[in-house]
C-alpha cells in the first residue's frame, strides 16, 4: 500500500511536467500479449471487466455509509471501468524473460510517464495525463524483476488522488 500511494504521490509531482499530448497505453496489445502469458505454467493473471469491476464499486458504495476512507476510494474509482493483474514470479527463467520481453513489445510506443529504479528493481510507470480533464488515463505499472503487471483501465481523477495521498501522510 505504501508503494501505490508513493506512485501516486509521485504521478501527482509529475503532473506538471507532462506533455499534454503522447502515446496511450494500447489496450489491444495488452490484452492480446496477456492472452498468450496466461496459459503459461506459474503465471497468475486476474482481470475484472466493467462488470466485476461495477460490482467492486458496489462493494465499497456499502462500506462508504459509514467509512469516510470507503467514500474517498469510491471517488478514485468512479471512472475506472478495468482492471487486470499479473503475477509471472513462479514460471521458469525461460518463461519470465520470454513474458517480460513479450510485455515490453506490448508496452512499446506507449507514453512512459516515469522509471525508477531501486537497487536491482527496475519500475516503468505507463499513463496518459489528460490536463483538460485532470485525469490519469489507463495507468499501468510495470516492474519486469518482480515480475509483476498491474493495469488500471479507465481514468483517475488527480485531485481525488491527490486527497488520499494527503490524508495518509
Amino acid at each position: 500500500m505504501k508503494r501505490l500511494i508513493l506512485i501516486i504521490s509521485i504521478l501527482l509531482s509529475l503532473q506538471a511536467f507532462t506533455a499534454p499530448a503522447g502515446n496511450a497505453v494500447s489496450r489491444s496489445r495488452i490484452t492480446a500479449a496477456l492472452s498468450e502469458i496466461r496459459n503459461c505454467p506459474g503465471a497468475e493473471l486476474v482481470r475484472l471487466g466493467r462488470l466485476p469491476t461495477a460490482a467492486l464499486k458496489g462493494v465499497l458504495r456499502l462500506a462508504a455509509a459509514d467509512d469516510p476512507d470507503a467514500r474517498e476510494e469510491l471517488r478514485l474509482m468512479k471512472g475506472i471501468h478495468g482492471i487486470t493483474v499479473l503475477d509471472y514470479e513462479d514460471c521458469s527463467a525461460a518463461d519470465k524473460s520470454r513474458i517480460s520481453g513479450r510485455l515490453d513489445r506490448a508496452l512499446s510506443g506507449s507514453e512512459v510517464l516515469m522509471e525508477a529504479s531501486d537497487g536491482g528493481e527496475r519500475m516503468r510507470i505507463y499513463a496518459l495525463v489528460d490536463e483538460s480533464t485532470d485525469t490519469v488515463r489507463d495507468f499501468v505499472l510495470y516492474t519486469p524483476s518482480d515480475c509483476a503487471l498491474i493495469c488500471i483501465f479507465g481514468s483517475i481523477s488527480i485531485d481525488t488522488m491527490a486527497k488520499i495521498v494527503a490524508d495518509n501522510d
